[in-house]
């Protein structure tokens, strides 16, 4: 296992869900599916150059990821909404980089320890 550290605190929502590892998994998939649409919306937004859609969907997104465990990427989400409030492009650019490989990272993390999704 690499060093670095795995995006999802898996604990949070095993705690949330008394280990009931079907409720578990369905919670993972269910923020999945939530945060790629939130993705899509955010690509929108980046095109049409609509901070404050942004920083909308940052605030979204933030409370979900902290719903699982999934820290750092709320607090991605929590500057992407503070970037839209302060009507701050450049670091609003910045961090729209560094969103999807995380959600590609707490997949993969989900994938190791649930399987595949069906």
């Amino acid at each position: 296992m690499p060093d670095e550290q795995l995006p999802v605190d898996i604990a949070v929502m095993r705690q949330m869900f008394h280990d009931n590892d079907t409720l578990v998994s369905k919670f993972a998939l269910k923020f999945i599916e939530v945060a790629d649409s939130t993705l899509s919306e955010m690509k929108l937004a980046q095109t049409a150059k609509d901070l404050p859609a942004l920083g909308r969907l940052g605030h979204k997104l933030k409370s979900s990821a902290r719903t699982i465990g999934a820290s750092s990427f709320a607090e991605l989400c929590e500057a992407l909404e503070k970037a839209g409030l302060d009507n701050n492009w450049d670091e609003a650019e910045l961090l729209l980089a560094k969103i999807p490989p995380l959600l590609d990272r707490i997949i993969q993390q989900f994938r190791n320890e649930f399987g595949e999704f069906s």
